[in-house]
């Protein structure tokens, strides 16, 4: 990551500003950089971003599948904590351990249950958590990705209540 600081600058602002919307679009244009500005501090900083698809038909397909036994699983287990609760069940994150052990005894072992099947569900559909965690940020940008999961999310579905 670069990062430039155009504080030092000695330049009436309009030619401050002409000056560094043309950087930014040269470097954006050559490079294919993304510039970040950060007004507080007056820094810009620029990131690279591949346009090369990140994922494969392969994984569509896993990611389709695990994720929607996961939320199959998922209505389950709110169910069983608000049934026991009386109430909306906390939030919780089974990769910040806070989130369980703040829990109350007679659902820790439930939401415990639902981490550990959560993971053997993306385990049983050829991915990693790491690499599930990762292709949810592409669903989560509603591009290409998640329209294509979208569909097999279909299919599964249908074939589910066959």
């Amino acid at each position: 990551m670069l990062i430039v600081n155009f504080s030092i600058c000695k330049f009436p602002k309009f030619c401050t500003y002409i000056v560094n919307i043309s950087i930014l679009a040269t470097i954006g244009i050559i490079g294919g950089f993304i510039p970040n500005i950060d007004r507080k501090d007056h820094k810009i900083s620029f990131d690279y971003y591949a346009y090369a698809q990140n994922y494969t038909q392969q994984e569509i397909v896993n990611y389709s599948r695990a994720g929607f036994q996961i939320e199959l699983l998922r209505q389950q287990t709110y169910h069983d904590i608000k049934t026991i609760i009386n109430q909306r069940p906390p939030n919780i994150t089974c990769n910040q351990p806070g989130t369980l052990q703040n829990l109350a005894p007679n659902i820790r072992g439930i939401a415990n249950n639902y981490c550990h099947n959560t993971m053997r569900i993306i385990r049983n559909n050829n991915l990693t958590v790491h690499r599930f965690n990762q292709l949810k940020q592409f669903y989560d940008q509603e591009g290409d990705f998640h329209q294509q999961v979208q569909q097999m999310l279909l299919e599964v579905q249908t074939q589910q209540f066959r």
